[in-house]
């Protein structure tokens, strides 16, 4: 066997490497978007954030699908991201390139940090909401504590949509006008983060997420979808 025959089938099975690598970021991608997508439809109908304690009792112990199904979504949802962001960051090629997926990667795991603190407080809400009934106190702590680490983690999403639609870019993976869509989005979310008091006693700062958060979401749909067809996007 001669050396450019062994060099033709290294790089071979580099190639396909690549793309099963480029395919489970896609998937992971596509998984968390819809994932993220189903768990705020489905928290929607659940306390606001100013809710008293009564109401947060009352939610946790009767509508108990609601508060359950996404407490589970949240350990794939984690997966599903990770695979995405490591699928991003080895796309980087440059300097500049692995700045900005580095910065992304630290937003996501601080994302994931203050969730998870979210869905700890809402394990034991969901597990001991009927001992907690007669601890309007305790409850509304709790609860306070969740709206504050909602807030926050605004702030990480806008860190992570930034770093990573970046370095997305810069290997075509995402289209250029969504890192100019991203600078506006992530000060939309990094308003709403700043006002995070407000918000825990239920301010309309979350309305100021929104947009951030939509812009979030259609990086996550469109870059996953690029990788995927392993197609640049010009």
């Amino acid at each position: 066997m001669s050396l450019s025959t062994v060099t033709g089938q290294r790089s071979g099975l580099g190639a396909r490497a690549v793309v099963r690598r480029d395919s489970l970021a896609a998937i992971g991608g596509l998984v968390f978007a819809a994932a993220l997508l189903a768990q705020n439809i489905i928290r929607a109908s659940g306390p606001g954030f100013d809710a008293a304690p009564g109401q947060v009792v009352d939610y946790f112990l009767h509508h108990r699908a609601a508060a359950l199904v996404p407490l589970g979504m949240f350990p794939v949802e984690m997966i599903a991201l990770f695979a995405f962001v490591a699928g991003v960051w080895t796309k980087a090629d440059s300097e500049q390139g692995k700045w900005w997926a580095s910065m992304g990667a630290l937003g996501t795991a601080t994302i994931a940090a203050l969730f998870a603190f979210v869905n700890i407080i809402e394990i034991v809400l969901t597990a001991k909401a009927g001992q907690l009934a007669s601890s309007p106190t305790v409850v509304q702590a709790l609860w306070a504590v969740r709206g504050a680490a909602f807030g926050l983690d605004l702030a990480a999403i806008a860190v992570a949509l930034i770093g990573l639609s970046h370095a997305a870019a810069s290997r075509q993976v995402a289209p250029a006008w969504l890192t100019i869509a991203a600078w506006p989005a992530s000060a939309a979310l990094l308003v709403a983060a700043t006002f995070t008091v407000a918000l825990t006693n239920g301010g309309p700062w979350i309305a100021v997420g929104l947009a951030g958060f939509i812009v979030w979401l259609t990086f996550l749909i469109t870059a996953s979808l690029s990788l995927l067809r392993n197609r640049p996007i010009p």
